[in-house]
This record gives structure tokens, sequence and C-alpha cells, in this order.
């Protein structure tokens, strides 16, 4: 910046150098860019999600599949004679019938997966409380006077029930070892029958509390098999269902996405691609289903 001061001295005149003006602001404008670029190199990176698509969700395209079939044929209601497709199978009262045979198709398999839960609490409860019990009868074992390898021998079985291995890995062996874990449902019934056979070959093991008797457990046991039974039934009842509900949904041509697909292809057809008619139906999805 330059200033001048007048002849008389009385009023100064001020003349700005333009070109330094400019080139210090751009030197600003880099170093504040630079910082920020710094900031956001060592900030934190937002950990990405992805949504998991569950069972309700699938559930849920059902039922829109469902709701939108619905208001297709409201709409074709409303178009009255002008709605007169060649193809039988998607004239109002075809796509009436089958939007009452998918409702129904839905609601029996989400009884059917609602009973298969039931059964799965059931078998909860069963198997619940089975690693605390099984500790219990060791105490209870050790305690009546058994023999040492009796006692080893129930505590196997306990150890399996547990999922815990019987003989250590070492770590310095860099072979492979298959999993100690013995734990699906039907392998805890296998080791709590072992372990009742234990019992019952010795003499020594006679409890004074009702639910460590033989009697007991062996009631305990039939009901975990019961219970584990059920469960499977229901699965497959369930299983069943929804292969009947994905095969009417998911069918090429004849299933119930392809025919509404189909009219919306007819309603394009009669009354032409830019018309309100086809505006209408064009824009209601449907989607296969692959729950």
């Amino acid at each position: 910046m330059k200033t001048n001061v007048s002849n008389n001295g009385v009023l100064p005149q001020t003349e700005v150098n333009f070109t330094e003006l400019a080139a210090q602001l751009e030197a600003t404008n880099q170093a504040a860019q630079q910082a920020l670029s710094s900031a956001q190199s060592t900030a934190p990176a937002e950990p990405q999600l992805k949504q998991a698509r569950s069972v309700g969700y699938y559930e849920s395209g059902m039922a829109l599949n469902i709701t939108h079939g619905m208001q297709v044929v409201d709409y074709l209601i409303t178009y009255g004679a002008a709605y007169n497709p060649s193809n039988t199978a998607i004239t109002v009262a075809s796509l009436q019938a089958m939007n009452t045979q998918g409702q129904a198709l839905l609601d029996a398999s989400n009884v059917k997966r609602q009973e298969k839960k039931v059964e799965v609490d059931v078998r909860q409860v069963a198997f619940g409380d089975l690693k605390p019990l099984a500790t219990r009868i060791i105490n209870e074992l050790e305690a009546s006077g058994a023999p040492k390898a009796t006692v080893q021998n129930a505590r196997h079985y306990l150890n399996k029930m547990r999922g815990t291995r019987i003989i250590k890995i070492n770590p310095n062996e860099p072979t492979n070892h298959i999993s100690a874990s013995q734990t699906s449902f039907t392998e805890q019934i296998q080791h709590f029958t072992d372990l009742i056979n234990v019992l019952s070959g010795c003499p020594e093991y006679n409890p004074n509390v009702d639910d460590l008797k033989l009697v007991a457990l062996q009631q305990k046991r039939d009901a975990m098999i019961s219970t584990n039974a059920a469960v499977s039934t229901k699965q497959a009842v369930w299983s069943t269902s929804r292969i009947e509900r994905n095969q009417f949904f998911n069918a090429p041509v004849t299933g119930f996405v392809d025919t509404y697909l189909a009219v919306k292809n007819a309603v394009k057809a009669i009354f032409g691609a830019s018309s309100p008619q086809y505006q209408q139906v064009s824009s209601l999805t449907f989607r296969r289903i692959d729950a």
C-alpha cells in the first residue's frame, strides 16, 4: 500500500497494490485447504453399515405385493369395459381370485412360522437348565462316595455338554484340530442320556433331592426328546408352506408377480404408454420373494 500527501498537506490519497493483495489471499486460501485436508485424513472413517434383510423384511415384501395387487384391481374396475384383455388370466375376476389365494398362502405361512416359534420357546425351557443341573448331578455323585472312575466318567459327559475339550490342545502344534463343541440339541440329549446311564450303574448315587433322582432325570430327558422332535416337525411344516407360498409368487408366467407384470403390459397396450391409466398402475411394484 502506498500513501501520497497532496501539495497542501490536507487530503491523503491511498493506492492499493491489488496484485500483492490477491497473492496474499491465494496463499491464505491454500493454507486453509491444506489444514482441512489434514484434519479429514486423520479423522476416523465413518463405519459402513449394511442393513440386514431379515425374514420380516421379506414377509412385508410379500404383503406389499398383495396390497399392490388389490390396488391394481381397484384401478381396473374403474376402467370398466375399456379394460378387456385377451388373456383370461389377467381379467379382473381372475386377479381378484389370485389376490385372495396369495393372502391365504401368506397368512398360512405366518401361522406356521409362529407355531414353530412357540415350540422353540418350549424347547428352550426344557434345555435351559441342563448344564447347571448336570453340575449338581456331579456334585451329588462326588458326595455319595461313588468310585473315582465313575465320577470321572460322569464328568466326561458334563464336559461334553459344556462343549469343553477333554484333551487340551498343545498351542505349539500346527496340526488342525476337530472342534470339541458337541452342543447341538440332539447331541445334548445323547450326552445327558450317557450321564444317566453312568448314574444308573452306580448304587452309591441315591439322592434325596427329587429333581436329582434317576426317575426325574429320565423324565427330563424324555421331555427334551419330545420338545426337540416337536421343533423339527414344525420346522418341516413351515418350510414346506414357504415353498408353496414362494412358488405361487415366483412361478414364471403364471405366478403372482409375472401375472401383474402382464397386467401392466395389457394396460399399456390398451390405453398407451403415456396414458394416465398406465401411469396409475406402472408405479406399483411387484417383486419376487426369496425368503
